[in-house]
């Protein structure tokens, strides 16, 4: 009687584990279903990656075609990095940053990037493109050229002159010791030479 008491714990226990193993694995697959594809399928997407920011521009301007080439409508949010672009200025999109496409649709936005901060080197724009629970990020490269920024053009010239500074200490320096080895040589060949001490124990012992 007692044996079989512990085989009735013991079944009740292996029951609850394969219960909590099948709930656990429920959930992973739901958890699975519900994940983000980042790949949006049936959509092609062309834009333009390069921008070079010319002085006294206002801003950029860069455009992304959708195309929704599948069987059913779907929409599309533009959503670029925007801690990004709060480091150069601001942006808009136009004619909105979402749009919904029919079958075989295609439609162009544009995305204005609007200088108001000093850009003194490349700037990187991630841009996601989202329709549901998938979504695709493109790239936009801002590029400044010229003497846009003044700040990059002083930064450049000093460094050009502490080069130069350092190079002329170095040359002083080399010059110093060429000197100085030159005057001890000189001083060593002027110094005289001296003279033998008279032998004076040899006339003291011819007297003995």
């Amino acid at each position: 009687m007692k044996m079989n008491k512990h085989l009735i714990i013991g079944i009740f226990l292996l029951s609850m584990m394969i219960l909590l193993s099948n709930l656990a694995l429920a959930d992973t697959t739901e958890a699975e279903n519900i994940s983000v594809d980042y790949e949006i399928k049936d959509t092609s997407i062309d834009y333009t990656p390069y921008r070079e920011i010319v002085v006294n521009e206002p801003g950029v301007v860069y455009k992304i075609k959708i195309t929704n080439t599948g069987t059913r409508e779907r929409d599309y949010e533009i959503v670029p990095n925007t801690d990004i672009i709060r480091n150069i200025g601001t942006y808009s999109i136009n004619p909105s940053d979402t749009i919904t496409l029919k079958p075989g649709e295609q439609e162009t936005v544009y995305l204005y990037l609007a200088i108001e901060k000093p850009v003194t080197s490349r700037t990187i724009i991630p841009v996601e493109i989202r329709s549901g629970l998938s979504e695709t990020t493109i790239d936009l490269v801002a590029r400044p050229i010229g003497p846009f920024q003044p700040e990059q053009r002083v930064s450049w010239i000093v460094t050009v002159f502490k080069i130069i500074l350092i190079i002329i200490l170095v040359i002083i320096i080399i010059i110093a010791l060429i000197f100085s080895f030159r005057k001890i040589r000189k001083k060593k060949e002027e110094e005289p030479e001296e003279e033998p001490m008279p032998d004076f124990e040899e006339d003291i012992d011819t007297y003995y």
